[in-house]
């Protein structure tokens, strides 16, 4: 019982820092999407990550603050989310930057229909083609998302229980 009191001042000071250093991350966390909990994590590791780095003990810390690392890094490709910026780079400068239109649909006057128009599609043969392409681009973006949130679960599951001094 004795140590414990004598370890509160010490405890009131970590919690106060805790509480200074989250608070920003918290303040900005919503419940809507998974960016947030990438936010979270990513904050987690970071810290982590430079505390093993500078104050480890076990023989392996600088390799182990190295993979929290790459999980930070992955974190922060997940958080930015410029997959499809990137793989549809080729597809614009192809087919032009794409145009939204939308038009009242015959059907029910309340909705509407989104057509999308690239200013390079002339022929119909075109457009077949853009569609085929944008298709396979969408498929290789969410797959690049797939392949960087395995990665970093892989990476998570496989190391986390030993990142500890």
């Amino acid at each position: 019982m004795f140590y414990k009191i004598k370890q509160w001042p010490r405890q009131i000071r970590q919690g106060i820092k805790s509480l200074i250093i989250w608070f920003p991350v918290i303040w900005q966390d919503r419940w809507y999407d998974h960016y947030f909990i990438y936010a979270i994590l990513r904050h987690k590791l970071h810290l982590m990550e430079h505390n093993i780095r500078l104050y480890g003990i076990h023989t392996k810390h600088i390799e182990d603050a190295d993979k929290i690392k790459k999980c930070v890094i992955l974190l922060d490709r997940l958080m930015k989310d410029e997959y499809h910026e990137n793989v549809f780079k080729d597809h614009y400068k192809k087919w032009g930057e794409p145009k939204m239109r939308f038009e009242d649909y015959d059907k029910d006057p309340e909705l509407q229909e989104l057509h999308i128009d690239y200013p390079k599609v002339q022929t119909e043969e075109d457009k077949k083609l853009q569609t085929k392409e944008f298709r396979l681009k969408s498929k290789s973006v969410q797959e690049m998302i797939n392949q960087d949130v395995e990665m970093l679960f892989t990476l998570m599951r496989k190391n986390i229980q030993t990142w500890w001094d």
